[in-house]
């Protein structure tokens, strides 16, 4: 996902009494390599579609609540509006696009020309990988390249319920010429298909798990 979501919200509150200025223009290559075709056997799971009005709750740490709706369908994704307002833009292949405070017009952060979450369909063992722009409003632009994993299908039990969820492994490069290194940085995603989100994720040693949620259209309900 973009940086970690408390520093996102962060972020955003910064930006809530000021105009946003624009983010700076140019994108990265996006995706750049994934496996063509599933195994023969391998069990194959579709892209998933929101609905308007779908609606979860993440809890950060087991502390922080955090409301997600999503406002808007359309041909280019989807609009998430958290509990203050803020606006977290989608593809519809759920590519993470960027954010936007409150109100304002334009993207205080873009991710360009994303950052690519899922490549459908997924199975078991399916890698790809996408380079992208990570565009602040203060100037600041990094090359990123993020690699996918589909690690394996586990049953977890998080505070909204038991999921079958595919355990997805990200690992993410800061792309820069000249001899200083970064160290490559791994996140964890359990995406349940049976509702079509992230019931956990592992991002800097802090757990984000799915508390509560609702669908505008009726999806498969998974045994608790």
């Amino acid at each position: 996902m973009r940086p970690p979501i408390a520093v996102t919200l962060l972020l955003l509150a910064a930006c809530h009494s000021a105009p946003a200025p624009t983010v700076a223009e140019g994108q990265g290559k996006g995706l750049i390599a994934f496996d063509p075709a599933p195994p023969q056997g391998a069990k194959v799971w579709p892209q998933v579609e929101w609905h308007k009005g779908d609606r979860y709750i993440l809890v950060r740490g087991g502390q922080e609540k955090m409301l997600f709706t999503v406002s808007e369908v359309s041909d280019q994704g989807y609009v998430l509006v958290d509990g203050a307002g803020n606006q977290y833009l989608r593809g519809k292949d759920l590519a993470n696009l960027g954010e936007k405070p409150r109100g304002a017009e334009r993207l205080v952060h873009e991710l360009a020309p994303g950052d690519v979450r899922f490549h459908w369909p997924l199975w078991v063992g399916k890698r790809w990988r996408c380079h992208y722009l990570d565009k602040s409003a203060d100037g600041t632009v990094l090359p990123i390249e993020a690699a996918y994993m589909v690690e394996g299908l586990d049953t977890i039990a998080v505070p909204g319920g038991t999921f079958e969820a595919l355990r997805i492994l990200r690992t993410s490069r800061l792309v820069l010429d000249g001899p200083d290194k970064f160290l490559d940085r791994d996140s964890v995603i359990w995406y349940a298909p049976a509702i079509g989100i992230e019931v956990r994720q592992l991002l800097d040693e802090t757990r984000v798990e799915l508390l509560e949620w609702s669908a505008a259209k009726q999806k498969e309900q998974p045994q608790k």
